[in-house]
């Protein structure tokens, strides 16, 4: 059997789109969530590939509602990535992501950061995703 992702993990709680190519949207780190434990022992920390992940479910939100149902966003290239600040349980983080279209077809590049309810930068990253149209079309 083969799946193109494991199982969903919620890594974004609401997505706002609405400004056309500027995403906003918010995860709150929960105590809780499977992904914490045992990262670190002693130290829990919403783990950076989670980070990288919230990111690219907002977009793929951002897709979805642009493209409509069955869009799927495929991420091709991490630019560059870069952690400032621990996201702990109970802290909030807010995503701010701008897209850009690219050249390359169906392509996106997406600057996006990341910030504490507290306002400290817990990171930042440029990526680029390629879009998938459910009726075979690429399309950014």
């Amino acid at each position: 059997m083969s799946r193109r992702f494991a199982a969903p993990l919620a890594a974004v709680d609401s997505v706002d789109s609405a400004a056309g190519t500027r995403i906003e949207a918010v995860k709150r780190i929960v105590s809780d969530d499977p992904y914490l434990v045992g990262h670190y022992p002693d130290f829990t920390i919403y783990p950076g590939v989670f980070t990288i992940e919230s990111v690219h479910q907002a977009v793929r939100q951002w897709a979805a509602e642009r493209h409509g149902p069955g869009t799927s966003v495929e991420l091709t290239t991490i630019t560059s990535v870069s952690f400032a600040a621990p996201l702990l349980p109970g802290d909030t983080m807010s995503i701010g992501c701008d897209v850009t279209d690219l050249d390359a077809p169906s392509t996106v590049r997406v600057k996006a950061r990341c910030h504490r309810a507290d306002g400290v930068l817990a990171g930042r990253m440029t990526l680029e995703l390629r879009i998938h149209r459910e009726d075979g079309h690429d399309d950014a």
